[in-house]
């Protein structure tokens, strides 16, 4: 049991001293880069740090409630590190929910950018074929009946139509599921008023 609670009690200080360490460089980190000017891929590392730190927090107040629940550590005790630990992911969280909207820009303005670059390339070469076709000397109606293939050819790129008929079978299984789990409660509920 002491062997038990000395391996909680060290992966609690363990975690706390490597929360602190990071802390510390994230703030050494801010303090020489201002949020605006911190670089996208600066930005993205740094989230993916804080994402961890963030599971590592979870782990942390799941472990101190199990080991609450085993009688491993008092009431007192867990109350402490719970509040530790909560208080650490509420600072991460706010970390996160500011770094968030930055790799969130970097994702939407690469997505854009390789979008504008497929189309250039589309209409560059859609050019190239027309500039062939008006060297060659070709008539207007084989100028048009090439247009009306490229058209085909582009329009044959739209949006596949989305089957909801999964999406239903999917809510009616997740509605059942919450019924059940009302139902599990209610007489959880039940039994603790009868234990009373």
């Amino acid at each position: 049991m002491s062997a038990e609670f000395a391996l909680i009690a060290g992966s609690s200080v363990a975690g706390a001293i490597s929360a602190a360490f990071i802390e510390k460089l994230s703030r050494a980190r801010a303090s020489e880069k201002k949020p605006e000017t911190r670089s996208t891929s600066a930005a993205r590392a740094e989230l993916v740090s804080l994402l961890f730190e963030k599971s590592l927090a979870s782990e942390a107040i799941t472990r101190v409630y199990e080991a609450s629940q085993e009688g491993k550590i008092d009431r007192l005790e867990r109350d402490r590190l719970l509040l530790k630990y909560k208080q650490q992911l509420d600072s991460l969280n706010l970390k996160i929910a500011q770094l968030q909207p930055v790799a969130d820009y970097a994702d939407l303005s690469e997505l854009r950018n390789n979008l504008v670059s497929l189309l250039e390339n589309r209409i560059s070469s859609l050019d190239q074929r027309l500039l062939q076709m008006s060297k060659s000397g070709a008539s207007p109606a084989d100028v048009d009946s090439e247009v009306q293939k490229i058209i085909a050819e582009v329009t044959k790129v739209q949006a596949a139509p989305v089957d909801h008929k999964p999406f239903k079978s999917e809510e009616k299984s997740i509605e059942q599921l919450q019924s059940e789990i009302v139902q599990a409660l209610q007489r959880l509920e039940q039994v603790e008023i009868d234990k009373d």
